[in-house]
């Protein structure tokens, strides 16, 4: 007999009365019914854990897939309904920091789990040859990794920058959680030539700057194309 069961009947298990023989009966019944409750809360136990590592068999691990299919559709979608599935960050180092160091920083940055995918773009406020490299920044746009709410990516971003600019200043540290269409916007801005007052002009020694610094025009992740329709 179990021991939790000797321990509910207690003294009834002793004074065989008819009283005590009824209650003793209610006392087993419930017994039974709670241990089929519990054996079958157990088996639904180990029966998850059995799906959650694939050991139910083939079925089983197809009806798995099909699920993560179906909660990563449903995260692309959030992410449409609430425009947020793009992040554009704007990077201005501290006038001390070396191009060297700001690389490295930002490769960092591209290169963590909170993005699938990204494209950046070095540039430099200089508007004639004697001034160029000053103020050179950067452009970023990722794709969010939407397993990473926008608040933990802004967060593990300043984390990333905090070494190399005031993260809490927006003009310094500028990031934003944009939908696709604002994001097809900023990757035309990234890849295109930019007009507009002193524009062309600066992004002309950009281009000279870039040269001399052996950078490349626009960096980019293998994939990131297959996120927008190019004009």
């Amino acid at each position: 007999m179990s021991k939790l069961l000797k321990l509910y009947l207690g003294k009834l298990d002793e004074e065989h009365t008819p009283e005590n023989l009824t209650t003793q009966m209610e006392y087993f019944d419930l017994f039974d019914e709670s241990k089929k409750e519990f054996d079958k809360a157990l088996l639904k136990k180990i029966m998850k854990m059995e799906y959650e590592t694939e050991c139910l068999g083939e079925k089983y691990v197809k009806i798995k897939e099909y699920e993560k299919e179906l909660f990563t559709l449903k995260k692309e979608l959030l992410s449409k309904e609430h425009n947020n599935g793009y992040c554009f960050i704007t990077v201005n180092p501290k006038p001390n920091t070396t191009l060297s160091d700001f690389q490295k920083i930002i490769e960092k940055a591209v290169e963590r789990n909170i993005f699938t995918a990204f494209r950046y773009v070095y540039e430099q406020r200089g508007s004639c040859i004697e001034d160029k490299g000053k103020g050179f920044h950067c452009h970023i746009l990722c794709k969010r990794n939407l397993n990473y709410k926008p608040s933990k990516v802004s967060s593990n971003l300043k984390n990333t920058f905090k070494k190399v600019t005031n993260v809490d200043n927006p003009s310094l540290l500028n990031i934003q959680h944009i939908g696709e269409d604002f994001a097809k916007d900023k990757n035309e801005y990234i890849i295109s030539v930019k007009t507009g007052k002193g524009k062309d002009v600066k992004q002309e020694i950009d281009v000279v700057w870039r040269q001399a610094e052996g950078l490349q025009t626009v960096y980019s992740s293998t994939d990131f194309d297959k996120f927008f329709c190019q004009k």
